[in-house]
């Protein structure tokens, strides 16, 4: 079967050039997502070709025409549309280039070819869909997120405006394809109200990792907590912090990401020695982190709505590290994972820092033989071959 990957998926070559030249590592979980499903898929016998809207806007390159032709990396070919790199017109471009190149492409061989697009990347959605309204050729939605439940990050009007406007049309399309991949199954209610045939597919992990092991004399001493990804309070981090602090265990607690919470965690650094903001490094460190942690921590409250269209992909690749995993019981996150994963019992300061304290009680030894039971579970489970298996039983 011949499948059009229809994203923002870039090489690695492209996200490196991207995050020395500004310091950003673009849509980095997005990323990780779809290139371990894109690999997945081909190694099921598919031929993905990464159809790619790429992460490039004026604040990236002072080009105004982009046109980045095609690239080969690592056995997936990455083909770039090109646009004309201003607000909303770069939107048109992109529209208009991928209905005219999904509709060409599709009309021969239908019954053998299908799209598979990345429902947020909308300017590239609402074009290829409404090219495979005309050649009927099979389309899939991706649904990572639900559009109007992610945070906010402190947007320009500009890029407000155009957010607005992309929400509208994203609400106009979303319900449109023949099938879909969700992260949880309360995401069915909200874009399946057609009830046509879906997955659930929380997370995936590179089966690749696979034979990379930890040795117990790399672990830190003394001990470390960690935390990577999105820094807001919206997201426990304050109360994550508080109750760090209030646990009084002999660890630090060590911090990578950006957020609006950045500014009051400095100044808690400040204060108190035990907790380390690292700041945005390439995900090759943090991954180096992770295997010498002795505990990972996802303190997202499952309160919040929006936790139950969402299963963090920081915990999937926490529980392949080998270290232990301690989060809240997160609406989205089936619980098959229960018995792998620690768990805040109480979404309050003192509740964090008794659960932190109850993980840190067990010797280095017990630490690291419950996280390999995390790690073999996922892979075994959850790895990118399997995953890429059943989106292919899917689409047949």
């Amino acid at each position: 079967m011949q499948i059009l990957y229809i994203s923002s998926l870039s090489s690695e070559k492209l996200i490196n050039q991207i995050y020395k030249e500004t310091g950003n590592n673009p849509g980095y979980s997005v990323q990780k997502f779809s290139r371990l499903l894109v690999k997945g898929i081909n190694a099921n016998g598919a031929n993905v070709v990464a159809f790619t809207n790429p992460p490039i806007i004026r604040g990236i390159s002072s080009k105004i025409i982009v046109c980045m032709g095609h690239e080969e990396e690592n056995g997936i070919l990455y083909k770039y549309i090109p646009f004309i790199n201003l607000p909303i017109i770069k939107h048109f471009c992109v529209m208009f280039y991928t209905f005219c190149y999904v509709f060409f492409w599709g009309l021969s061989h239908r019954t053998e070819k299908a799209i598979i697009c990345d429902v947020l990347n909308v300017s590239a959605c609402m074009g290829s869909l409404l090219a495979t309204k005309i050649n009927r050729i099979q389309s899939v939605g991706v649904v990572t997120d639900i559009y109007g439940m992610m945070v906010d990050n402190d947007k320009s009007k500009v890029v407000s405006f155009i957010s607005s406007c992309a929400y509208r049309f994203h609400n106009l399309y979303v319900n449109s394809f023949n099938k879909y991949v969700l992260l949880t199954e309360q995401m069915n209610k909200i874009v399946n109200p057609k009830c046509r045939p879906y997955m659930v597919m929380e997370a995936l992990c590179d089966i690749s990792v696979k034979d990379k092991k930890i040795e117990m004399g790399e672990k830190h001493s003394p001990r470390t907590v960690l935390y990577a990804g999105g820094l807001f309070e919206k997201y426990g981090l304050k109360m994550l912090v508080e109750g760090f602090i209030e646990s009084d265990v002999d660890a630090h607690l060590i911090l990578f990401g950006n957020g609006s919470y950045v500014k009051e965690l400095k100044e808690v650094c400040h204060r108190y020695s035990r907790v380390e903001y690292r700041g945005v490094v390439p995900n090759e460190e943090v991954v180096e982190e992770e295997l010498r942690a002795s505990l990972l921590i996802n303190p997202r409250f499952s309160t919040e709505e929006f936790t139950k269209y969402s299963f963090p992909s920081k915990n999937m690749e926490y529980m392949v590290s080998g270290t232990p995993l301690l989060t809240t019981k997160l609406p989205g996150m089936p619980q098959e994972y229960y018995p792998y994963v620690y768990l805040f019992e109480e979404e309050t300061v003192a509740g964090y820092a008794e659960a932190i304290r109850v993980a840190l009680s067990h010797t280095e030894e017990q630490l690291m033989s419950f996280g390999a039971k995390a790690r073999k579970f996922v892979l075994e489970s959850k790895n990118n071959i399997k995953q890429g298996w059943r989106v292919l039983e899917l689409l047949r």
